[in-house]
């Protein structure tokens, strides 16, 4: 694990306030951010039947990483740079390519969340058995209503106004790990874009291991061969996609379907609006076409069920055009948010004040 030998005031009163849980880094202009450590595991760790090697989020470039900072809260932007910081407006109407700049300006190693990262602290959280709560009705919990944050525009329960709530205003249970320590606002509030991962075309395309957290211009695509996991070109033959249990382009067809081949596109192939045509179902449902077997990377990276548990966890997607990643649902999404939601809806020029991001650095190999 990474030794920070540089103890300013602030940031040994959160280490010491944590445990060394949480530590302040400093972007390049000297700006502070509150980052929690998630340090390196194996699958064995945190799941049973999905191999024992090192969880992809911890290998960048072929090399080893012993850890990488998550923010503790949802990103917010001073002068210019995204920021992990307590009691701040969280960042929104950003497109993924938007919030993308303002973090590369935070300095070497920051990024934005990536899946990888994501789905990391998913089976941290699963295998623990930390609760999924948050910001999900109107600035309060809809499984909690006595939870509540502090919404930006006030009159928390009220169904107007802005119900985003200010970082670090909700109650311990928000937090991924039940304590003031933990990360908070992984479920709700913001849905937060993910690099790395993306859907074209309905084939579900990925950057290898957790190099997308380094130079995006740079970063070599890829697609997943459903039943080995092996990456190969996009557009190879076998490769996992998502296809749609009716031809249905108007309206919700229903759960995706994870298959080699799309017999039902929901929209007209390549096209990256917003039409009326979408895959909208519970995670938790989503099988496998012919019953073929699923490789374990598909379910390590989140994009279908490593076994099946009893929540309301979210996909939503359109099968044409180009999709980035959004995860863990907002203020609205009642009992479908939660770490396994997903979003593969939108294209990376979308914005809205329900989409935000979050800052992550690790400490660049090489």
């Amino acid at each position: 694990m990474l030794t920070i030998i540089n103890k300013d005031a602030l940031r040994a009163k959160v280490e010491a306030e944590s445990g060394g849980q949480r530590t302040v880094l400093y972007t390049r202009s000297g700006q502070p951010s509150y980052m929690f450590v998630v340090p390196a595991f194996s699958m064995e760790a945190v799941a049973t039947g999905l191999g024992k090697q090192r969880h992809p989020a911890f290998t960048v470039k072929e090399k080893a990483i012993a850890e990488f900072f998550y923010g503790c809260y949802p990103g917010s932007i001073h002068n210019g740079e995204l920021l992990s910081l307590p009691h701040q407006r969280p960042a929104s109407q950003g497109s993924l390519t938007a919030f993308q700049q303002s973090v590369k300006k935070n300095g070497r190693g920051w990024h934005l969340s990536t899946n990888a990262e994501w789905c990391a602290l998913m089976f941290l959280c699963r295998y623990s058995g930390y609760a999924e709560v948050g910001n999900t009705d109107y600035g309060c919990s809809h499984a909690e209503p006595a939870q509540k944050g502090l919404r930006i525009s006030g009159n928390t329960g009220e169904n107007s106004g802005n119900p985003v709530t200010l970082t670090a205003s909700g109650p311990v249970e928000w937090h991924h790990d039940g304590t003031l320590s933990g990360i908070s606002d992984l479920c709700g509030n913001l849905w937060e874009w993910q690099t790395g991962a993306r859907l074209h075309n309905g084939e579900i395309q990925i950057i290898k291991d957790n190099d997308a957290a380094t130079d995006l211009a740079h970063a070599e695509w890829w697609a997943i061969d459903l039943e080995s996991g092996a990456l190969l070109p996009p557009g190879s033959p076998a490769t996992a996609k998502y296809d749609s249990p009716a031809a249905l382009c108007l309206g919700n067809a229903g759960t995706p379907i994870l298959s080699q081949d799309i017999i039902n596109f929901n929209g007209e192939w390549g096209d990256n609006r917003n039409t009326s045509g979408l895959l909208d179902g519970p995670f938790n449902n989503i099988v496998p076409a012919q019953g073929k077997p699923v490789a374990t990377l598909l379910q390590i990276l989140g994009f279908f069920p490593w076994h099946r548990e009893p929540d309301g966890d979210q996909a939503y997607l359109r099968n044409y055009g180009q999709r980035a990643l959004l995860r863990g649902g907002a203020w609205y999404s009642g009992n479908v948010a939660g770490m396994r939601t997903l979003c593969l809806s939108h294209g990376s020029n979308h914005a809205s004040e329900t989409v935000g991001a979050r800052p992550v650095w690790y400490s660049p190999v090489g």
